[in-house]
Order: structure tokens, then sequence, then C-alpha cells
């Protein structure tokens, strides 16, 4: 008996019949897609009917469906057919469509909940078609419909009805005039303000901290923009890996409504661990401790440090949020740094802090008062050196994101005024301008064109005045790659750079992206480094050229770049240089 089960089933098997299937007559590209999406002759293509019969029913089976879309697209009067055509052991299965006119939309209202008279909500926008996401005389897409009943809803809860529901639709399609009138009826339900918070899934956090960045206060208004505005406040600390706000469904007796946080705190210690190499740097590597909860309010404290075989930082900070007024945050740190480099070999000492503060998502603002204490020697210009500096910086920033920006600007501006602690005539003045552009090419952003220039300068008496590892050296991953490590400058007659008052470098990159993953970057440097205080155009440049590679991880872009200096300087620059880090250049 189980050989003639097998003989039974084996046949049908091999003798099953493949097809292709083509939809013809509907010019309209998105709805042939959702045609295709619903079709069971596409979904089930691979696995075949036995026989033209059933391939035949399976396309029967297909047309209710087939129509139901196409009137979701306003194709009101669309019938479907289909015909089949058998060569061999394969068939082609042909959707012949007919769309007729597509029909337009001559109004969409919102009712009350008698759907009798058009609802006039207090301290609410009018529902106009626009506002609602439609377009009169445009083709009204079911989606589209739906669409607009939820923009309804969340029209509502912006003006305090987060109560409000939807009592029923109205569509009604015009087959003489080829149009589609619809409506909604709502029930707006009682106007609510924000009652009392209640937290749930603190452990480490204080709820004071959390209170800090509500955006609503407790009796005014309900507005569900600023119950978003509140989420992401929370996820931006980056000490939670959910924030939900939630409300009740019933007013309380004095109109109020009871807000719920439902929170998950992350973790809230973090190590990391890294190594890397390059021509610049030798082998090196870093390790960072963090505490992001120092005391439950979100301070944030960290130790870190990185080495390689030419230089040694090691770091402490420690970072207030809502330092004095929302939003603005105080920051200290304290550092020491080793640098032995072609210029100099330099000890520093650093005590800083700052207020910084985002005037709102795309401009920012700090000052700060720092101490440098600087030790160079086996340089050109030898000294000790005990600053005071006040550094000011602000930031203009366009561009749409900070790792691989493809689109925008951002200007940067930083000034810092210094005072010697040993003589009260030695002062000077250290400022840079950074401007970055980044223009698409296609619209996928393939290929992207990346410019960024660069002006610095220092004003001083002498500049004997000011530490060496302060003047400007070019020569490094962010300026004229290809060349020795920051000895582009004015050099004495023993080849060692001087550095110098003033900079201006260029910097040109066509993004080329092959996938999703990898991509190229050719690119060139031009700079100039001056004894003068303000920036020269008349004076000798340096240019380079050179192409990285890029890996575009989850994180961010990898970046490979080797870099050939044009006026290679004989005994100071080597034929390249090699560099490696995360993100892109600029």
């Amino acid at each position: 008996m189980r050989h003639t089960l097998a003989l039974l089933f084996f046949p049908a098997f091999l003798s099953a019949l493949t097809y292709d299937v083509t939809f013809l007559g509907l010019d309209d590209s998105a709805c042939v897609k959702a045609l295709k999406n619903t079709s069971d002759l596409v979904l089930l293509q691979d696995r075949p009917p036995a026989s033209v019969n059933g391939l035949r029913y399976r396309a029967e089976s297909d047309l209710p469906g087939l129509l139901r879309v196409l009137q979701a697209y306003a194709y009101y009067d669309a019938s479907v057919t289909y015909d089949i055509a058998s060569e061999n052991d394969r068939a082609n299965v042909y959707l012949l469509i007919r769309p007729g006119q597509q029909y337009t939309l001559a109004s969409y209202q919102v009712f009350h909940g008698t759907c009798k008279e058009p609802a006039n909500i207090t301290g609410c926008f009018p529902f106009s078609p626009e506002r609602l996401g439609l377009q009169i005389n445009k083709p009204p897409l079911s989606f589209d419909i739906v669409n607009a009943e939820f923009q309804v809803l969340t029209e509502l809860s912006r003006c305090g009805y987060p109560l409000a529901s939807i009592e029923k639709r109205k569509v009604e399609v015009d087959l003489a005039k080829k149009e589609v009138s619809a409506a909604v009826c709502i029930e707006e339900g009682p106007q609510a303000k924000f009652g009392p918070t209640k937290m749930h899934g603190l452990e480490h956090i204080h709820p004071r901290y959390i209170e800090r960045r509500i955006a609503w206060k407790e009796g005014t208004i309900y507005d569900s923009d600023l119950v978003e505005e509140t989420q992401k406040r929370l996820l931006k600390t980056g000490l939670f890996t959910s924030a939900m706000v939630t409300h009740d469904q019933e007013i309380d007796t004095i109109g109020e409504l009871p807000m719920t946080m439902r929170l998950t705190e992350a973790k809230h210690r973090q190590l990391t661990l890294g190594v890397f190499y390059g021509t610049v740097d030798g082998f090196g590597g870093s390790f960072a401790w963090t505490h992001r909860n120092l005391r439950g309010m979100g301070e944030i404290l960290t130790i870190d440090g990185q080495f390689s075989q030419w230089w040694l930082l090691g770091k402490i900070t420690f970072k207030k949020p809502d330092f004095l007024i929302p939003d603005q945050a105080y920051r200290a740190l304290a550092a020491v740094y080793r640098e032995s480099i072609n210029p100099y070999v330099a000890f520093s000492y650093r005590f800083a802090n700052y207020v910084e503060r985002p005037f709102n998502t795309k401009d920012s603002f700090s000052v700060g008062l720092k101490i440098d204490h600087i030790h160079v020697f086996d340089s050109a210009t030898n000294g000790t050196y005990l600053l005071i500096g006040l550094p000011v910086f602000v930031k203009h920033d366009k561009s749409d994101s900070v790792l691989d920006p493809t689109r925008g600007y951002s200007l940067i501006y930083s000034i810092t005024p210094y005072q010697s602690m040993f003589h009260s005539n030695q002062h000077f003045f250290k400022q840079r301008f950074t401007a970055t552009w980044y223009l698409p090419v296609t619209s996928s952003r393939v290929l992207v064109l990346a410019f960024r220039a660069q002006f610095g300068s220092i004003a001083a008496a002498h500049q004997a005045n000011v530490p060496l590892p302060k003047l400007f050296l070019g020569g490094s991953e962010n300026e004229l790659r290809g060349y020795r490590y920051k000895t582009v400058s004015p050099l004495n007659s023993n080849n060692e750079p001087l550095g110098g008052r003033s900079a201006i470098y260029f910097s040109f990159e066509p993004r080329i992206r092959f996938s999703k993953t990898i991509g190229v970057v050719p690119f060139a440097d031009f700079g100039t480094v001056t004894s003068e205080q303000f920036p020269q155009f008349n004076t000798k440049w340096y240019k380079s050229v050179g192409v990285g590679v890029r890996y575009f991880a989850f994180f961010g872009p990898l970046r490979f770049d080797v870099g050939f200096p044009l006026d290679r300087r004989k005994g100071i620059d080597e034929w390249y240089r090699i560099y490696a880090t995360v993100g892109q250049t600029f």
C-alpha cells in the first residue's frame, strides 16, 4: 500500500505546471506593485498547480482581490480579465487590466458624531483636507483616506482632546462625475488638561531628573506634541532603552488626565577598549570607563586614556546636565598629555571647565575657562609656559549626519584669548573658522561632493610668546594629508618647523558609494601656513592627493586613506601616509 501511494503522488509532483505572470494595460507603477503583492498567481508562483485547469482556477480566484486593489487606487470603473497561453510544460498568464478613468476627490469633511453638523472644535485648527494630507481634485487613495482619519485624531490630541474617537466613515462615489466625496464623523470627548504623572521602572535615576525633561506643565491643555517631545528628551539622554508615555482613559473631577511613564533603564557603566595603527601614530590603543548616571542625576564621569608610539594622553571629564537652566551643561576636565613628534617634545597639563548650551538642534555655543601648563623642548623654540585662556565656541550645523553627512553645510568659529601667568605683557588671541558643504549629485546620494575651508589666525605681538604646540602646524589626518605630521610651516636652517600664526586649508572629496557597505573617496588637499598674523594667499601653497576606502558599518563609516604629498620636501616627507579612523574626514 505504501508503494502505491508513492506512485500516486510522485507523478503529480513531476507534472507541476510552471508559469509566468504579466500585467497588461496599467501604467500606474505603484498600483501594479500593489497588485503583484496581492495576487496569489505571483505569491504562489514557486508552488505551481498540476494542470492548466488548476492554473485557471487560481487566476479566477485572484480577480476579486485585484479589483479591490484597483478601487483602493481610485479606479472604480476597472475590470480585470485573464488569458493563459501554454507551451510545452510552461504557461504564460496575462492579466488584462482596463482601469478606466481614475476618480478624484471632490470633498473631505469632518462632522460631529451625528454626521449632521461640521465639526468646529474649540481650540483646534479647521480640519481642511490639506492639513489632513489630502488634495482636492487628486486621486483619493484608500490609505490616504485612512491616514487622514489618524491625522484627525492627532490634530484633536494636539489641542486637548486625547480621548477623541472615530464614530463613522462615509465614502460616496459619483459614477457620473468620476468623483469621490468622503467624510468622517468624530466624537471629540471632553477637553483635557495634563494631570499628575506616575513613573514606573526607575531604579537608579532620581525622579527629579525625569521631571526636568517633561515638556508640559501640570494643569495646562493636553498636547500630544509635548508628549512626543518628552519621550525624545528621555531617549536622547542615553539612560533608557525605552520610554513610553501614556494617559488614562478618563479625566478626573477637575478635568485633568493622569499621565503614566513606563521607563526601562539602560546600563549606566561602560568600558571600551580599542587599538589602531597609522603611519602618523604607529601602533596605539585606547581605553575609556564611563559612568553615565553619577548620583542618580544623569551626571557623566569619564576616565579615558590613549597612547601610541609618539604620544600619551590621560583625561578625567565630568559633565553635569541642566546646569542652572534646562538643556545647559557644565563640563570640567583635567588632562595630561605627552607628545613626542618631529617638531617638538611637549608635556602639557590642562584644567578646564565649560558651560555648553544648544540654542536648538542646529546651533550651539560654549564658553569656558582653562589653564594650560606647557613644557616644550627638543624643538626650534623651547620654553615653559603657563597660560590662562577663555575659549569661546559657536557652531551652526545644517548637515544631515555627524559621522557621514551627505547634504547641507556647517559653520564653526572658535576664539580663545590667552594670557601668560609668567609675564603680564605676553598675551595672544587664537581663532579659527571652518566651513563645510555637502552637495549630493544624485537623488540616491551615490555621489556626494564634499568641500571644506579652514582659516586660522593668531594675533600676537611676537611669535615667541606663543608655545609651538599652539601655533599652526599643517599635515595630519584632517588637513594636508600625505605630509609629515605637523611639519607644514616655515622652517629654520635645520629644517625644523617653526609653526605659523596663520593658516589656510582647503579640502575636496567626491564621495562615491558603490553599495550599502563599500565606498571610495578620492581627495585633494591644499594649504599654506605663514608667520604673518592673518592668512596669506600670495605665498607657498602645499598640495596633496590621495584615495580612501569606506566601509559603512551600522555605527558609521570606517575610513582608510592613503595620501601623497605633491610638494614633497626632501628629508622631511615620505612618499605616502596612511590614515585609519571612524567617520568621514569632515
